[in-house]
């Protein structure tokens, strides 16, 4: 577990071979405590499974806002940020983690999303950025550090309102694309095209039945409905 060193250091009580350490970390915790900004650390402990995510660490600000004490995120444990989330935005705090798998690993992840604080009826705006810092042995994102911005005032104008929900409906799109094999891609893409699973079938040397499974598949995996909405979603996202 990780925690904030204590607020108030006795430089003086420590060795002094060790002093000038506890100088650097006492600074580095009070820059950490004292910025307008909202840090901190989550971590998945199952590889790959965005329902294993908790909260290892919010600095004093994030604290301040979300309302809730390191004991009681620690035994809320993994409803800690489904709690905390707007329900239509829980897939975008973990899809961090999938974007690091993705082809643009090197970028930092950048979101906007709403929570909710402890005994508050109010959803705040957060602007949004993450890296991950840590690795599981199969090489997979383990732990991210995210910082985050408040931004329910600049929030209220209708049209900064709709663009807002436009980036987290797409941010969902595309991590359900991220979840998607390299074949079941390009069947997408086929699809969107208009093709039958017969022309699928004999374009990508496959049976019938492979294609119908492989369409069913995507209708389950991207969250639609029906192949009508298939097509629509792979429209919305350059599948064509």
């Amino acid at each position: 577990m990780l925690n904030p060193l204590p607020y108030n250091i006795h430089i003086e009580e420590i060795p002094e071979p060790y002093r000038v350490y506890a100088e650097k970390a006492a600074f580095a915790n009070n820059i950490l405590h004292s910025l307008p900004a909202i840090i901190y650390i989550n971590q998945l402990d199952i590889p790959g499974d965005s329902n294993s995510m908790r909260n290892l660490w919010y600095n004093q600000r994030g604290h301040e806002l979300i309302g809730y004490s390191r004991e009681e995120i620690d035994l809320l444990k993994y409803d800690f940020l489904r709690t905390l989330i707007h329900p239509d935005d829980h897939e975008i705090v973990p899809s961090s983690y999938c974007w690091h798998n993705s082809d643009h690993s090197e970028m930092t992840f950048i979101c906007i999303y709403r929570i909710k604080p402890k005994n508050s009826t109010r959803y705040h705006w957060l602007y949004n950025q993450t890296v991950v810092i840590g690795f599981f042995e199969d090489g997979s994102p383990q732990r991210s550090l995210s910082v985050a911005m408040e931004i329910s005032e600049v929030m209220h104008a209708d049209n900064q309102l709709n663009n807002a929900l436009k980036e987290i409906s797409r941010l969902q799109r595309e991590l359900r694309l991220s979840h998607l094999t390299t074949r079941e891609k390009e069947i997408l893409a086929l699809i969107a095209r208009g093709k039958t699973d017969k022309e699928i079938a004999s374009e990508l040397f496959i049976s019938v039945t492979t294609a119908k499974k492989h369409r069913t598949n995507l209708i389950v995996k991207t969250e639609v409905k029906n192949t009508a909405e298939l097509v629509a979603f792979a429209m919305e996202n350059g599948r064509k």
